[in-house]
C-alpha cells in the first residue's frame, strides 16, 4: 500500500481571507471524519475566524516591524530620525532663534569730561539671561566687552554747568533663545554599568551647555564615542593687545558623552570605561585632527587613527555620583521676536577688572543701566521637516564622508548645522557664472514659525560659512546669498458632472490642489501645469479642466519681488521655469487656490 503523501502547509500566506481558507482547507483534507461543520454560522467557523484573525494581524505586525528596520521603508518618524542618526545626521526638531542683540550702558566720565573712565569699563559676561516684551526668554552666547576701541560712544548725561558726566557705549552680542536649566542625575547608589544612558529632560531641550559630577570632573559632548579629541577654549593673557579673546588648544578627553534626542526625551550615551581609564590632558596638537566649532570646548569632529588605535573603552561610563548638568530649553514653541521687542534685562553678570578700588555707588549705577534692544528681527528658523526629506538627508550626509566636494556634499553638510547657529529650510549650490576663478554660489532661504520664507539673517549665514569651511576643499571659494522669494497664485476652471454638487466638487478640487503643495518648493524647483492638470482631472465630480493659469502675487503680505511668468513658460506650455537663485511660495493656500466651475 502505497504511502500517503502529506501536503505541507503554505506558509506564504498572509492575509486574513488567506489563512482562513488554507485553515479550511487543512481540516478538510487531514480530518474529514472528525469535522464536517463548515456553516459560517457554526462554532467550528468562530475559530478558523479568530485563528485567522490572530495570524492577520501577527503577519501585519511582522511586515510592520521588518519594514521599520530599514531607513527606506520606515515610517514612523522616531523610527527615522534613529536611522538618521546611525548614519550621522543629528536632527533636533528644536526651534531656535538667534540673533545680533545691541546694548547700551552708562559709564562715568573722567576728571576733565572729555572722555569716559575707562576703570569702570565692564565685561557682559556669557550665559546672561534677557527677556523680550512677549515673554519669550534669551541667552548671550559670547562675552560683551564694553571697553573695546570699537564700541560707539555718545554724551548722555550732564552736570549743571554742561559738563559730561556719563557717556553711554553701545556693544554687541549674539544671543539664542531659551533659558539655562539645571538637573541633577543621582548615580550615588548605581554601580558601574557599561555604555551607561541617563535621561536628563523631555525632547524640548536645544541645547547641553555643561555637564560635571560631584567631583569636578567635566563631560564634553562629542559626535561619537570613539571621538577623542576636542578643542577647548582658554584665556588669552594678551587680548588687549592682539585683540584675540581665547586660545584653542587640542584636548584629549576620557570624559565625553553623545547627546540623543527622540520623541521620548533627552539623554547623554557615556562610554564604558571605568574612573582607572581616565587619560585626558592636552594633546600634541600635531597628532590631533582640528576642527573648528561655535563652542567653549570646541569638537574635533574627525578620527585621529593613532587615537583610536589606543584606546578600547569610548570613554568613561560615570557612576556612584551625581551629575550636574545644564541644558538650554525654550519657554514657548513661538520664539519670534519682533525689533525692538527684546527690551529686558533679566539677570546680567557683569565684571569690572578691579571692583574693590571703585565706587560702588557708581559701579551699583553703571549695573542698573544696562539696557538691550534688537535693531532687526530675531526669527526661530523652523526645523520641523518631513520625514522623506530627512531620509534624503541622512543618506546625502552619509556619502560626504566629513568633507565636501560635490554639489550634494555641500547642501547635505549645511543642512546638518547645529540648530542653536540658525537653520536653513532650503539650499541650492551652483557654481557662480560671473565668476573667473569657479566660485561657488550658495542660495539659502529660511522659514519662520508660520511656515514662511524668510531671508536668512546674516548672523546665520556667516555662521554656515564658518560652517562649511571645516569641510570644504582648500581651493573652494563659497560666497552665500540670499534666495528671492516668489510668491504665486493659481487659478483653474473646470467642468463638473451635472450629478454632483457644484460647490462641493469645487472645494474638493481646490483642497486636492493645495495638498499637492504643503511640502515647500526647493530653491530652482519649477511649477509643472501637468500635475495641476492631472490633480484636477482625477477629482471626483470633475469631467473637464478648461484652464490653468499661474501668476505672481507681490507687495503687502506677500514678497516684494514681482515676476513675470509668461517669459519663463516653456514651448510646449506644460511647465514654468525657475531660476536657480529663486524660490517658488504658495504663501497663503487658502486664499491664493481659486477656481471656477461650469
Amino acid at each position: 500500500m502505497p504511502k500517503k503523501k502529506n501536503v505541507p502547509i503554505n506558509y506564504t500566506n498572509r492575509d486574513f481571507d488567506s489563512i482562513k481558507d488554507d485553515l479550511i482547507d487543512y481540516a478538510k483534507r487531514y480530518y474529514p471524519d472528525k469535522y464536517k461543520d463548515f456553516n459560517k454560522a457554526s462554532f467550528g467557523s468562530m475559530i478558523f475566524d479568530m485563528v485567522a484573525y490572530v495570524g492577520d494581524n501577527l503577519s501585519f505586525y511582522l511586515d510592520y516591524q521588518a519594514n521599520e528596520s530599514f531607513l527606506d521603508t520606515a515610517i514612523e518618524y522616531s523610527n527615522i530620525r534613529k536611522h538618521s542618526r546611525a548614519l550621522g545626521y543629528s536632527y533636533a526638531g528644536v526651534p531656535v532663534s538667534y540673533g545680533l542683540a545691541s546694548f547700551y550702558i552708562l559709564i562715568p566720565s573722567n576728571s576733565d569730561g572729555t572722555s569716559v573712565d575707562t576703570s569702570y569699563l565692564p565685561t557682559l559676561k556669557k550665559n546672561s539671561t534677557f527677556r523680550s516684551s512677549t515673554g519669550v526668554s534669551f541667552v548671550l552666547l559670547e562675552d560683551v566687552d564694553f571697553s573695546k576701541a570699537g564700541n560707539e560712544k555718545v554724551e548722555a548725561q550732564y552736570d549743571q554747568d554742561g559738563g559730561v558726566t556719563y557717556f553711554a557705549i553701545r556693544a554687541f552680542g549674539q544671543v539664542s533663545s531659551g533659558r539655562l536649566n539645571r538637573v541633577e542625575v543621582d548615580l550615588s547608589n548605581s554601580s558601574f554599568e557599561k555604555f551607561k544612558k541617563v535621561r536628563i529632560g523631555n525632547s524640548d531641550i536645544s541645547e547641553v551647555v555643561k555637564v560635571t559630577d560631584s567631583e569636578g570632573n567635566i563631560y564634553y559632548e562629542v559626535d561619537y564615542l570613539s571621538q577623542e579629541s576636542i578643542l577647548t577654549e582658554t584665556t588669552n593673557p594678551t587680548a588687549l593687545t592682539d585683540g584675540v579673546r581665547s586660545i584653542l588648544k587640542p584636548f584629549v578627553t576620557a570624559r565625553r558623552f553623545i547627546l540623543e534626542q527622540d520623541n521620548t526625551g533627552t539623554y547623554l550615551q557615556f562610554g564604558f570605561g571605568s574612573e582607572d581609564d581616565d587619560d585626558s590632558g592636552l594633546a600634541d596638537p600635531s597628532q590631533v585632527a582640528i576642527k573648528l566649532h561655535a563652542r567653549d570646548s570646541i569638537t574635533a569632529r574627525s578620527i585621529d587613527p593613532s587615537k583610536l588605535l589606543g584606546t578600547d573603552k569610548f570613554g568613561i561610563s560615570p557612576s556612584a555620583t551625581v551629575l550636574n548638568v545644564v541644558y538650554r530649553l525654550n519657554d514657548s514653541s513661538n520664539v519670534d521676536v519682533a525689533s525692538g521687542q527684546l527690551n529686558s534685562v533679566v539677570n546680567p553678570t557683569i565684571n569690572f577688572r578691579d571692583r574693590v578700588s571703585l565706587n560702588s555707588s557708581v559701579v551699583r549705577f553703571v549695573e542698573n543701566s544696562l539696557e538691550i534692544s534688537n535693531e532687526e528681527p530675531i526669527v526661530s528658523q523652523t526645523v520641523e521637516i518631513l520625514s522623506d526629506e530627512i531620509k534624503v538627508r541622512a543618506k546625502n550626509y552619509y556619502a560626504t564622508q566629513n568633507r565636501a566636494v560635490t554639489k550634494q556634499d555641500y547642501e547635505a553638510i549645511a543642512y546638518n548645522m547645529p540648530n542653536k547657529f540658525g537653520a536653513i529650510k532650503r539650499i541650492n549650490v551652483v557654481n557662480d557664472p560671473l565668476a573667473k576663478n569657479r566660485k561657488i554660489a550658495m542660495y539659502v532661504i529660511s522659514e519662520n514659525s508660520s511656515e514662511i520664507f524668510s531671508v536668512c539673517e546674516q548672523r546665520v549665514k556667516q555662521n554656515l560659512k564658518t560652517w562649511l569651511d571645516q569641510y570644504k576643499s582648500i581651493n573652494d571659494r563659497i560666497e552665500i546669498f540670499d534666495a528671492k522669494i516668489i510668491n504665486f497664485g493659481i487659478d483653474f476652471e473646470i467642468s463638473i458632472d451635472n450629478r454632483f454638487t457644484r460647490s462641493e466638487t469645487l472645494a474638493l478640487a481646490i483642497n486636492n490642489v493645495k495638498n499637492n503643495y504643503k511640502e515647500k518648493f526647493y530653491i530652482g524647483e519649477a511649477i509643472y501645469l501637468t500635475d495641476i492638470y492631472n490633480i484636477l482631472s482625477k477629482t471626483k465630480g470633475v469631467v473637464d479642466v478648461k484652464k490653468v493659469n499661474i501668476y505672481n502675487k507681490f507687495g503687502g503680505s506677500y514678497a516684494t519681488t514681482s515676476f513675470d511668468f509668461d517669459k519663463v513658460k516653456s514651448r510646449d506650455g506644460t511647465y514654468y521655469r525657475t531660476p536657480k537663485n529663486v524660490v517658488l511660495e504658495l504663501r497663503f493656500p487658502d486664499l491664493d487656490i481659486k477656481g471656477l466651475a461650469k
